[in-house]
């Protein structure tokens, strides 16, 4: 989105004001026993989820996991089948308006967009969701610099490519100072630089206060700004909680782990010869700086007496934290089809 520093939109209402809309409210989204079936496809199958106020959750899973059937109910664009769903304290049976207001759902698809300019186009938006009229120039102004289209205001939302009408999306999203982010995929179409943006963005206006749910098939984006992660697969919830607490249960379940040496090669033979001599090291990799390999949590220390056996100079060596990615193939093993 450009080179300039982004920031997010200021808020009428601060950080501390946010939250306390929420005051007494034990979580923002509560799903229990939540199904949806569409014919034959049954795309949720009892699905038990809470958000706290304040929480960045990442949603993941494989394609036809749910993600966007369990997104679009949040959002009060789809009813369930069966089970109970509270958003923002308030049934979306009974009061769907009244969550929407306070709201914002981005979907992973555009579908046909308004012959309308970009400024038009979230004009009539924060009009539909009750911006008053004295605070939308100041809202659109604000969101526009944050996606960098102010220069491109005044062309056509239609005409834009792929990454600009992510952009003009993530802009509607945000125009009328939702407190509950729902987010399908924003980071699709984007390129890197865009994509290191948006987290970014995302990471302020979560520090605004405002809760945040948002899936993506890029877990390394995920893993980098959020707190806790929920994984999906053919309509189950098989796993949620902190990123941490996550990997720390992949870590105490698996046999072997992955570590990382930097050394300086000064001695004979290479470290990678001297690796490839201890029993019980495998996936040895030649790094510019050092060595990777995984072995068990007690073979570890043979490896470290034999590269200073050989005379080479252990500037570090640690055990590799586990990726999301190991987390998510883990947590699914067995179930992927």
């Amino acid at each position: 989105m450009g080179t300039r520093s982004l920031r997010a939109p200021r808020a009428s209402a601060s950080p501390s004001s946010n939250r306390g809309h929420l005051i007494g409210l034990a979580y923002v989204i509560a799903l229990s026993g939540v199904r949806k079936r569409y014919d034959a496809l049954e795309a949720l199958k009892g699905v038990d989820l809470e958000v706290e106020p304040g929480e960045l959750l990442g949603l993941i899973g494989p394609n036809g996991a749910g993600k966007t059937s369990l997104l679009r109910i949040v959002a009060t664009l789809s009813k369930p089948d069966e089970g109970r769903v509270r958003v923002l304290g308030c049934d979306p049976n009974v009061v769907p308006g009244k969550i929407r207001r306070r709201l914002g759902y981005m979907p992973a698809e555009f579908g046909r967009l308004p012959d309308m300019t970009v400024h038009e186009y979230l004009s009539y938006f924060a009009a539909a969701v009750g911006v008053p009229r004295r605070e939308r120039l100041r809202r659109i102004e604000d969101v526009l610099e944050l996606v960098d289209l102010v220069e491109r205001r005044d062309t056509l939302v239609s005409a834009g490519s792929t990454g600009i009408k992510q952009r003009i999306l993530i802009a509607k999203t945000l125009v009328h100072d939702p407190e509950l982010l729902v987010l399908d995929e924003p980071a699709a179409g984007l390129d890197p630089r865009a994509r290191v943006e948006v987290r970014e963005v995302l990471k302020e206006l979560n520090g605004l206060g405002k809760t945040i749910v948002v899936s993506s098939h890029i877990l390394a984006d995920l893993e980098e700004i959020c707190d806790a992660i929920a994984i999906l697969e053919a309509g189950e919830l098989v796993a949620r909680g902190p990123v941490a607490e996550l990997k720390a249960r992949l870590r105490a379940g698996r046999p072997r782990c992955s570590w990382r040496v930097v050394l300086r090669a000064e001695g004979s033979p290479s470290p990678l010869e001297v690796l490839a001599e201890v029993p019980g090291l495998g996936d040895l990799v030649a790094l510019d700086d050092g060595m990777r390999f995984t072995t068990a949590e007690r073979d570890a220390n043979a490896a470290l007496a034999a590269l200073l056996a050989a005379g080479h100079v252990v500037l570090s060596f640690r055990e590799e934290e586990p990726r999301l990615e190991e987390v998510f193939l883990r947590e699914t093993e067995g179930l992927v089809t």
